[in-house]
């Protein structure tokens, strides 16, 4: 899809990653605040983008989340949301050993 350019590969991934920190801790505070709407529309944005970067398995956990939160389900809203930070953290770990190694 890129024609083997690490360097736009490298600034997609390093965005990709700044972004998910960004969504991550707004998940958090959506969590926090009882905000089922607001989690629902990180939760799409991540399925999306971890989606089209074929981090499948975060898209996956993302695509539950946002399932749950049409159900309002607070007790089920954190756990869902705590699997999709694990496995974003997990993305975030393997695009900086990828970028170490570049």
């Amino acid at each position: 899809m890129l024609d083997g350019d690490k360097q736009i590969l490298a600034s997609l991934l390093s965005m990709f990653a700044e972004e998910l920190t960004s969504d991550l801790a707004a998940s958090a505070q959506a969590i926090v605040h009882h905000d089922a709407e607001l989690l629902r529309q990180i939760a799409h944005r991540i399925k999306g983008t971890s989606a089209n970067l074929h981090a499948l398995m975060l898209s996956a956990a993302a695509r539950e989340l946002e399932q749950t939160c049409t159900e309002a389900d607070a007790s089920l809203m954190a756990i869902k949301q705590q699997v999709m930070s694990d496995q974003a953290r997990a993305v975030q770990e393997a695009i900086e050993s990828w970028h170490a190694e570049s």
